[in-house]
């Protein structure tokens, strides 16, 4: 039951819930991510940029890595919790993560290319990759207790600031692209680990997190006095 539920959306826009997988799909999709082979010139796999599904913390410019924040370069993403956070790619052409994937494979991958069952494969292991969590907040995005008075008034200041307008809990990500002030418009990424993802931006232009969160809210129009 559980191979005819993935055949209805394999391919088709991103579930609105966490999708029922078939296990050896998933564990089919997991050697192929890990394999070299995948690649056009099998000089690298899909964790070699995504270790542990999330990310190597680098810029790339047509699957060649470059210096943060340079023109034309884009963040690896992490790939975690991705049934939540379509449409995929930094300017959200790709509607389907069938389409994300084929576009990483032709371009980061080098040439690389997958179809029928393998495809199916790799996509459900990537739908099978678990949302950033610590635990630390409740489905509506406010803190679990017991928590700092700084973190509850950093809640506080993310509502009231209209953060949640772009990041709304759970996924804290929303399907549109939006221009914070970086010279176009790119997709608004999940906040889940956020801590964890430097360089920050789209182009990794941040090198500390402060830094992207005050040029982001002023690139929406909001300016933040210290304590916020």
């Amino acid at each position: 039951l559980s191979g005819c539920a993935l055949v209805e959306w394999i391919g088709g826009p991103a579930p609105a819930t966490k999708p029922v997988l078939d296990a050896d799909l998933v564990q089919r999709g997991a050697a192929l991510f890990a394999d070299p082979r995948l690649s056009g010139d099998g000089s690298r796999s899909c964790a070699s940029c995504h270790p542990g599904g999330g990310e190597d913390h680098k810029v790339y410019r047509n699957g060649e890595s470059v210096e943060p924040g340079a023109p034309g370069g884009l963040r690896t993403p992490s790939l975690r919790g991705l049934w939540q956070t379509a449409p995929y790619l930094w300017d959200g052409s790709a509607a389907t993560l069938r389409a994300a994937t084929e576009r990483m494979l032709l371009v980061e991958m080098r040439g690389g290319a997958l179809s029928g069952r393998d495809a199916d494969a790799l996509e459900s292991y990537l739908l099978s990759l678990a949302p950033f969590d610590r635990g630390r907040i409740q489905p509506d995005g406010a803190p679990v207790e017991p928590v700092n008075l700084t973190a509850r008034k950093g809640f506080a200041v993310f509502v009231e600031a209209g953060c949640a307008d772009c990041h709304p809990a759970p996924s804290f990500a929303r399907a549109r692209t939006s221009d914070v002030g970086t010279g176009g418009r790119f997709s608004v990424p999940t906040l889940r680990g956020v801590a964890t993802r430097g360089p920050w931006g789209h182009d990794g232009r941040w090198a500390d997190l402060e830094s992207a969160v005050r040029a982001s809210a002023s690139g929406s129009g909001v300016e933040l006095g210290s304590d916020q």
